[in-house]
Order: C-alpha cells, then structure tokens, then sequence
C-alpha cells in the first residue's frame, strides 16, 4: 500500500466514535446532501446511536480515570470497560476471561463504584 502508514493507535469507544461519525455526516451533508455518508459508514453510526452508554466526553474522562486508577489497566481494556459498563464482578470477570490479569474482587468493586457514577 503505497502511501499508508501507521501513525499512531488509539482505542476508541463506541461513543467515541459515534462523536466522529457524526463529524464525518455533517462534512458530507455539505459535499453531497443525497448521500452524506457510505453504507458501512451508515450502518456503523446507526450501531454506535444504539449501543453508547455514555457521551464522548464521559467516555473519555472515564477512560482516563480508570488507567489512572489501577496501573495494570491500558487504553484498550479501558475502552472495552467503557463500552460494555459491566454491573458486577461476573461480567468484569467475563470481560478478562482471554486476558492476562485478572482483577481481584476488591479492584471490580472499585471499576464498578467509578462505573456507576456515569450511569443514566
């Protein structure tokens, strides 16, 4: 692929990326008022409406607190917490099934007393 590169990673949540496709519908409303946006492009928008739990902003700033608050925690299990807002220690549990640590019951109550200050 002549001229891609990776210039960076990040990992999104699914408000995160509801914010930037919205960005993406209203540069393409002023291109071409017929059809904004392709059909993956529609369809993911329509899934990121459905499933975010949380705005942009909240997503981020919760993000941002709970890498800050447990040093084993990186950017894509966060956003995957984020996205998913697990209510109790079995869905934290399932969410690190695949992964290398496994936070203790004491570290899920403490995911899930940050968690719950951003619920509806």
């Amino acid at each position: 692929m002549i001229g891609r590169k990776k210039l960076e990673e990040h990992y999104l949540t699914i408000a995160e990326t509801k914010e930037i496709l919205l960005k993406r519908r209203e540069e393409g409303l002023k291109e071409n008022p017929e059809e904004p946006m392709f059909y993956e492009a529609r369809i993911s928008l329509e899934h990121a409406e459905r499933f975010a739990k949380v705005t942009s902003e909240q997503a981020k700033e919760l993000k941002d607190r709970l890498i800050s608050a447990f040093e084993w925690m990186d950017e894509r299990l966060a956003a995957k917490i984020v996205d998913i807002m697990p209510e109790d220690y079995i869905d934290i549990r399932v969410i690190f099934a695949k992964e290398d640590y496994m936070p203790t019951k004491e570290e899920a109550e403490e995911i899930i007393k940050i968690l719950d200050e951003y619920r509806e």
